[in-house]
């Protein structure tokens, strides 16, 4: 994952349009939503799909929405306001993968260093890949329930509020995610004890 940039080059100077005084305190308020929020939004943001190679744009844009909209972002409801943006983001970042296949991150992906690693680096590796290439496979609205409670372990309150879903509807989707996520991976596992 990318380090927690200490300051994002552009996020500031959004603010400095207001002119001294009154740009300070959101400045120092982002720099905290920055510090606070960036690796949550930038794990939401690859749990959600968005290709490793567009993780760190797909973050800079959430932070640059909450930039724009910092006096919008109430006390306490930052890390709702960051996943919703981030919601956005991810679906965005996605659709342009599938209609542009980028041949920079083709060249990059082909030149990742491929070399054996110690064999715990690799389970711990190959199991990573298969859950998010699961999760990859789950309808979106399942998806995004599913990512919110069971991976940054948000009650199905807070998803409610954050999606803006009946608490019902919450519930529905978190089940119907974990069923089809389990018989995924059952799936998956069966054609690997039939190949062996």
């Amino acid at each position: 994952m990318s380090a927690c940039p200490q300051v994002i080059p552009g996020l500031e100077s959004s603010l400095s349009e207001d002119g001294g005084v009154a740009a300070a305190p959101k400045q120092a308020r982002l720099r905290e939503l920055v510090e606070e929020h960036f690796p949550h939004v930038w794990r939401f943001l690859r749990h959600l799909g968005v290709p490793a190679h567009s993780l760190d744009d797909a973050a800079q844009d959430v932070f640059l929405v909450a930039a724009r909209r910092i006096d919008e972002i109430l006390p306490g409801r930052e890390r709702s306001f960051l996943f919703g943006t981030a919601h956005n983001v991810a679906q965005t970042a996605r659709r342009k993968v599938g209609r542009v296949v980028s041949c920079e991150a083709a060249v990059v992906e082909a030149k990742v260093d491929t070399s054996p690693t110690p064999e715990e680096h690799l389970d711990d590796k190959q199991a990573c890949a298969l859950a998010l290439r699961l999760l990859d496979e789950l309808d979106e609205g399942l998806r995004q329930v599913f990512v919110l409670y069971e991976i940054e372990e948000l009650t199905m309150q807070r998803i409610a509020e954050l999606t803006e879903l009946p608490v019902g509807t919450v519930a529905s989707r978190l089940r119907r995610a974990r069923e089809a996520f389990q018989a995924r991976f059952e799936r998956h596992r069966n054609s690997v004890r039939g190949a062996k």
